[in-house]
């Protein structure tokens, strides 16, 4: 694979990407399960509250993007459909575990496999930043607790700049952030409904880090199924 030599910035996304959302949430999602005794609820089976909070998780997440649901939404309604699903209504309920999910999950260190390779690599030879679309509170504190903020320059959060991926927007105004023509640009990110779609709308080249090999109509710059490829081609 050549190397891409004519890009002088690398812009990440945060979760799935750098950052293991699944494996933190987990941990997360495992702890509070014990913690609130949820089996006293009827939850018997901890791997299906997991499962059916990351489903519900999910969903909401794909419509806060596309500006359908606000963010105060989001962050407890994702624990009353979960809690609806196994028939709890519990508001009191609701509420601790949202408490719980914001206050303890970001500080979790897990990292998507050779992410901090990557980094290490990169870092020095390109001038890299984040686009993400999480909750501002909880992004910086994610990069602190995983070790990996100080490779970054700009941390370009939806809810700080008015924007959500994909909108191209936000695209645009981190190349102008950056002081870089956006050509010069290339959006790493899992995503293809967000991180992709948006780059491709605003002109910015992308590398899809696809390790479920998702089917898609994008014409991508790049596609990976795992980071340690781009280290190859970086």
């Amino acid at each position: 694979m050549k190397k891409l030599k004519h890009y002088s910035h690398l812009i990440f996304d945060l979760d799935h990407t750098l950052w293991d959302t699944n494996v933190n949430a987990a941990q997360s999602l495992s702890e509070m399960y014990h913690q609130y005794n949820l089996g006293q609820y009827g939850i018997i089976s901890e791997h299906d509250f997991i499962q059916k909070y990351v489903d519900i998780n999910n969903r909401m997440w794909t419509e806060y993007s596309l500006g359908r649901i606000k963010k105060s939404y989001l962050r407890a309604g994702r624990f009353e459909l979960t809690l609806k699903y196994f028939g709890i209504v519990n508001q009191e309920l609701v509420e601790k575990l949202s408490d719980f999910f914001v206050q303890n999950t970001p500080g979790k260190k897990e990292l998507i496999p050779f992410a901090k390779d990557l980094l290490n690599h990169v870092h020095g030879k390109y001038q890299l930043a984040i686009i993400t679309n999480g909750f501002a509170e909880a992004q910086h504190t994610k990069l602190r607790s995983s070790s990996i903020d100080h490779f970054f320059s700009k941390i370009i959060i939806s809810e700080e700049i008015g924007y959500h991926k994909p909108d191209p927007r936000i695209f645009l105004q981190t190349a102008e952030l950056l002081q870089t023509p956006i050509k010069d640009c290339l959006m790493i990110g899992d995503n293809v409904e967000t991180d992709i779609a948006g780059a491709i709308a605003s002109g910015m080249d992308c590398a899809y880090l696809n390790p479920a090999g998702v089917k898609h109509n994008y014409e991508v710059t790049f596609e990976t199924h795992c980071l340690s490829e781009l280290i190859k081609w970086l």
